[in-house]
């Protein structure tokens, strides 16, 4: 075997670590976003903004909270639902929790396989 258990140790530390990042980078794009429409109170079609006014990270982050219900795209606009934000925030924390937890048992369990 040309690696040994060290480097299948380090490489899957390394993914752990990756995968965190990649969906931290996802939630806080999405948390920017909202925050953003929040803040010019784009609550309702009369106040929502066009597709075009956001950048590429944003549109993505648009159509996944569309695609989670909290946001609603129209044409080329879109604005937050109020009434599914709030059930919206709770699941999304129960999914980093469980998310870090699983993270943080993978994470042990690959420590304790290098200590033995």
């Amino acid at each position: 075997m040309p690696f040994g258990r060290g480097f299948f140790t380090a490489a899957c530390l390394i993914l752990i670590a990756l995968t965190c990042i990649a969906i931290a980078k996802r939630l806080e794009r999405e948390r920017r976003l909202l925050a953003r429409l929040r803040g010019i109170q784009a609550y309702d079609p009369e106040h929502a903004v066009n597709l075009d006014r956001l950048n590429d990270d944003e549109r993505d982050a648009a159509h996944l909270l569309a695609n989670a219900g909290v946001l609603r795209v129209e044409g080329n606009r879109c604005y937050i639902r109020q009434v599914e934000l709030k059930s919206f925030r709770r699941r999304r924390l129960r999914v980093v929790l469980v998310g870090a937890t699983a993270a943080l048992f993978l994470g042990v369990v690959i420590f304790v396989a290098i200590l033995r």
